[in-house]
């Protein structure tokens, strides 16, 4: 294999390793927002930060590479992407990179449908405390709020449903 795209090799297996290590990130979080261990999730965050900016940095990489490998290949390098790369390459380079291409697009969309989830676990958490907070404390029924023609409550539909007054 030519040194320029064995470089390369490496560089997306590092990428690999680095949405790997996220994957697994992601799925506790998911772990973390069903058990309702809110405590933990600025830990996953702040593991998170630190992966994404190794990701970053791995980027930066091979974007640099670029530049390199289209002089080799002779494309442009706005015309460089890992396909180009591999249907240029030799059989054995080719094999290579396109496992490691498979390999990367199927981390991304496990991270993105997993992400999905948690984003849709947040929302939903988030719209349960909600209306936990409206039963206890808010003087409209939550569940049949009537609205004014000025987007306010009207005085005449309120109801005090709230368990605790707002004067305490």
């Amino acid at each position: 294999m030519r040194p320029i795209l064995r470089d390369l090799c490496v560089l997306l297996g590092e990428q690999k390793s680095v949405l790997e290590r996220l994957l697994e990130l992601a799925e506790e979080e998911r772990r973390v927002i069903i058990s309702g261990e809110s405590s933990r999730l600025e830990d996953i965050v702040r593991q998170e930060l630190r992966e994404l900016s190794k990701l970053n940095a791995a980027e930066k990489k091979r974007i640099a590479l670029h530049e390199t490998i289209s002089g080799e290949l002779g494309l442009p390098v706005q015309e460089i992407n890992v396909t180009e790369i591999a249907k240029r390459a030799e059989p054995d380079e080719s094999k290579e990179i396109q496992k490691l291409q498979a390999e990367l697009t199927g981390l991304i969309d496990k991270h993105s449908a997993i992400n999905k989830e948690n984003r849709e676990l947040i929302k939903a958490h988030m719209e349960y405390s909600d209306v936990m907070l409206d039963l206890l404390v808010d003087s409209e029924d939550p569940l049949n709020n009537f609205y004014g023609g000025d987007g306010k409550a009207a005085p005449e539909k309120k109801k005090t449903t709230g368990f605790f007054d707002h004067k305490a």
